[in-house]
């Protein structure tokens, strides 16, 4: 148990910090917003390029840590989808939004740090894996299904809405990613791993101070952006969802995880990734469409409040197994 609580209150203990500073306004909002820029340009980026540059993955197969993780992000997404369209209704926007929030879980912000403190740097390496897929696949599927759920929509009202071409919605989406700093940083790390050149001298000093900051300065800025959103939305929806991102997904990640045989850092690995609370690009999603943003901000508060009792609970049963 003591093993435990040295993960999970320091991790929760920075976010708190963030949420007290943020409230009590020691810092402005743009502060806030200054470091989480930081971290998603800057020190995860080069953490990542670090990782991948120096990374020894062995023998194992990604192929069955990613239908491990993905499939229960499909199950996570359909679930989340089909029950808030049936709990309240929602249209089919919302619908999607809902689905985001179940499966989209916040991997730079709370995954990363969370493995790296209970695994060390071994700890982050299915979570890289992970990432280096992650982003593309959420963010394609995300626009592709809020683009067809604008198209359902616009049928249930009059005068309906200009038909966004499958082309455009595609051009769009892999310009968002070519300039993304994260992709960069994967990319980076993998050309440099295919050269073969070590990491040393200054360089390597300077990388790996920038890359110790990811953890700390995420927990941070997240929590400096909580104050941002709150319990505005509808709880009994937020509480389905959060349910499903930090308990059902998770558990999908184990049982099928299992059944392929994934090495035991990979398989605690793909759980406590599916164990974090939801992303904020959730709410970034619903806001770009102008749809379930109280939904996806209350997700995302009440999924980090949970997180700090749920991936708790994960942390002892995957150290009892």
């Amino acid at each position: 148990m003591q093993t435990i609580l040295d993960i999970i209150v320091p991790v929760f203990g920075l976010i708190a910090v963030g949420y007290l500073v943020a409230r009590l306004k020691l810092l402005s909002e743009d502060v806030g917003q200054g470091l989480a820029k930081f971290v998603f340009i800057v020190a995860v980026p080069v953490l990542l390029f670090r990782s991948l540059a120096e990374a020894s993955f062995g023998d194992a197969n990604p192929g069955f840590l990613w239908l491990a993780y993905f499939g229960s992000v499909v199950v996570a997404w359909t679930a989340g989808t089909v029950l808030i369209r049936w709990i309240v209704k929602a249209d089919h926007r919302t619908g999607v939004i809902a689905g985001v929030s179940a499966s989209f879980a916040n991997t730079v912000f709370v995954a990363l740090p969370t493995l790296q403190r209970a695994y060390g740097d071994r700890g982050i390496e299915p979570l890289l894996l992970i990432i280096a897929i992650h982003l593309p696949v959420m963010m394609v599927a995300s626009t592709l299904l809020v683009e067809r759920a604008v198209q359902l929509d616009a049928k249930e009202t009059v005068g309906g809405s200009e038909r966004v071409g499958l082309i455009a919605i595609l051009k769009r989406t892999g310009r968002n990613l070519t300039t993304n700093s994260i992709i960069i940083g994967i990319a980076c790390g993998l050309v440099w791993r295919v050269t073969g050149l070590p990491l040393t001298g200054h360089f390597d000093e300077i990388t790996q101070l920038i890359g110790t900051t990811a953890g700390p300065v995420a927990l941070f800025a997240l929590g400096m952006s909580l104050t941002r959103y709150g319990l505005r939305g509808d709880i009994l929806s937020a509480s389905v969802i959060a349910f499903i991102s930090l308990i059902v997904q998770p558990g999908l990640v184990w049982l099928i995880g299992t059944e392929l045989g994934l090495t035991d850092l990979w398989l605690k690995g793909a759980v406590l990734t599916a164990a974090a609370p939801a992303g904020v690009n959730a709410y970034l999603f619903a806001a770009y469409f102008g749809t379930g943003e109280k939904l996806a901000a209350t997700t995302i508060l009440l999924s980090t409040i949970l997180a700090v009792f749920t991936l708790s609970g994960w942390l002892t049963v995957l150290s009892a197994a």
